[in-house]
């Protein structure tokens, strides 16, 4: 079984390519006008103790920079209702800096902006602001003008760029933009069941036009009933591997936990406390949609995923799904295309919305995220040089490195910047993959090829190392002639940088999804490694349940406290001891020697 992720990139693709079909269009005088509803009413049900976002606008605000833009009265309309359906709480900035959802918007504006050339969706001082945020690691948003107007003009241009892009689905209403930020926060089970009874927000008339978004719609149903029924047992190992031939009560636990969630099918009489070849063959069906080596054993590290409450599970679909309504709609002509799934550690590559291949990736450790983004791969670099960052400089080399140090990296100094000559010792590897975007990131070979072997593979500084480089170098300049195999490795191993601009540029896709269904249908589940969805879930639900980042944040955060604890009381102990030392000398300084009070007494 082939763990993709199909349609996300179909569904993708329309950014780039369908929507530069329409903007002919925008002057048609024979298109309808779609017929606008009544301005939604203000939801005084929600206030800052259920609402998704704490940060609030006043609606006379709003209305002055409305007035201000000088703005026709139906797009006036449409935000008013958008803020009264919200109680004007912010969409797109909140207390604790940029929500995931408002970079997934700038991007795809970005980029439909990038290939439309449609002026109307873009606003300079909006650009320049925006970017000048999103380059900033933390920002900490405040109530005043400036968030105030960036918060207006963003959902001044979610409707003009929604207007643009989907306005030849018949499907698509503008009403339903209302329902695409979550607006107040409710418990796991209320969303649970608004979801399968499509009420609110999840009715069919409010969903993305996603077969991604829809399908995992489908699979909350199965793990609802399960819920129902119980749920699942917690699988609790005495060793630290369970393979074949091995005897245990845990054995049988574990047989019973994949009958119940689909992945062994025998009658519960069946179910003994043998390792058999059928659940070797089980585990390792689960294990694929877990993002491990199918080995056939259950060890420690694979049981702490299968022992993930149901809860969480479900809570991990529905905001994935959320994540879902940022993709476009479908399109037929989609090209060739590459997308990257951060929590999958994959590299995919489709022509023609179809899968054509894959690969597995490195992406970056916690501190150093590898960011979601668009972008088009335009340029190739083999034997590259790799301009060294100065932060990387200053924390890991302790600022300007010794000649010594340089000589025995293969660096060089120039113009004050570090940097590291091409060869097999470059930390870039052999050939580098540029795709222009703000946050630095690009795809690069390694010469770390031990870290491929792992199961989860987050070790880099931020961009993407490839497993595969070569070939992905000669599918994408696609010209056996010029640049065969053979060509292309030499280039690799001349040491010498050379750039080469790709004819037609890719788009690329750097997504982050935690659950999504493959192409055999079957529901994937991966570890939320940056913490994201742990974000979201204490936005979206009023009871929400913890998640692989946080748990282990939380056992992160003990030790780190029991450390500072010891180092406290460690300098306590100094301090007291340097402290009863000083006062000893006084003591003795301060206090006659016997033969001194000896002699007084005389």
């Amino acid at each position: 079984m082939k763990s993709r992720i199909p349609l996300l990139i179909t569904a993708f693709s329309t950014v780039f390519f369908a929507s530069c079909n329409l903007f002919d269009k925008k002057d048609d005088k024979n298109k309808l006008e779609e017929e606008e509803k009544a301005i939604t009413k203000v939801d005084v049900t929600i206030d800052t103790s259920n609402s998704f976002n704490s940060l609030f606008i006043d609606s006379f605000t709003v209305r002055f920079i409305l007035a201000k833009n000088e703005l026709d009265d139906t797009l006036t309309n449409r935000i008013k209702s958008f803020y009264n359906s919200r109680n004007y709480q912010y969409a797109w900035f909140s207390k604790e800096g940029l929500p995931e959802h408002t970079i997934s918007f700038w991007n795809l504006l970005k980029n439909y902006l990038n290939y439309s050339k449609d002026s109307s969706v873009y606003h300079q001082w909006l650009n320049d602001k925006m970017e000048r945020l999103i380059s900033i690691a933390y920002i900490k948003p405040k109530n005043d003008s400036l968030y105030q107007n960036l918060e207006i003009l963003l959902t001044r241009y979610f409707y003009t760029y929604s207007d643009h892009a989907y306005r030849s689905n018949p499907n698509f209403t503008t009403k339903s933009l209302e329902w695409y930020i979550p607006k107040k926060k409710l418990t796991l089970e209320s969303m649970l069941d608004s979801v399968l009874s499509k009420n609110g927000q999840y009715a069919d008339e409010y969903a993305p036009h996603n077969p991604q978004y829809l399908k995992l719609r489908d699979q909350l149903l199965k793990y609802k009933q399960i819920k129902d029924n119980g749920g699942w047992p917690v699988v609790n190992s005495k060793v630290e591997v369970m393979t074949k031939g091995y005897s245990d009560a845990a054995v049988k636990t574990l047989k019973l936990r994949l009958k119940i969630e689909g992945f062994l099918n025998v009658e519960d009489s069946m179910l003994t406390n043998l390792y058999d070849s059928e659940l070797a063959d089980a585990v390792n069906e689960l294990k694929k949609t877990y993002g491990y080596k199918p080995d056939g054993t259950a060890g420690r590290t694979f049981l702490k995923d299968v022992n993930i409450p149901l809860e969480e599970r479900i809570q991990q679909i529905l905001i994935n799904m959320e994540r879902m309504r940022w993709l476009p709609g479908n399109t037929a002509d989609s090209g060739r295309s590459i997308m990257v799934n951060i929590p999958e550690f994959r590299l995919h590559v489709y022509e023609y919305g179809q899968p054509a291949w894959n690969m597995d990736v490195v992406v970056g450790k916690e501190g150093n995220n590898t960011t979601v983004f668009t972008g088009r791969l335009s340029n190739i670099v083999f034997s590259p040089y790799w301009n060294v960052p100065s932060s990387i400089v200053k924390n890991e080399m302790h600022g300007k490195p010794s000649a010594a140090y340089l000589a025995r990296n293969h660096m060089e100094i120039i113009k004050g910047r570090v940097r590291q000559k091409p060869g097999p010792w470059n930390s870039l590897g052999l050939v580098k993959f540029l795709f222009p975007n703000s946050y630095n990131i690009y795809f690069h070979d390694s010469p770390a090829k031990s870290l491929f072997n792992r199961d989860k593979r987050s070790y880099s500084h931020g961009c993407i190392r490839l497993k595969e480089p070569a070939k992905l170098a000669a599918y994408i300049l696609n010209d056996t002639v010029r640049y065969s195999a053979k060509k292309v490795d030499s280039l690799m191993r001349t040491y010498k940088e050379k750039y080469i601009r790709v004819k037609k540029p890719i788009p690329v896709l750097i997504t982050y999804f935690t659950s999504w269904v493959n192409d055999s249908s079957v529901l994937n589940f991966r570890e939320d490694i940056y913490g994201h969805d742990a974000i979201i879930a204490k936005k979206m639900f009023l009871n929400s349940v913890g998640t692989s980042y946080s748990r282990q944040k939380a056992i992160r955060d003990s030790i780190q406290r029991v450390k500072d604890l010891a180092k406290r009381k460690d300098l306590h102990r100094k301090d007291s001891i340097a402290k009863q030392r000083k006062r000893d000398s006084l003591r003795r300084v301060n206090t006659p020697t016997e033969a001194k009070i000896e002699k007084d007494e005389d």
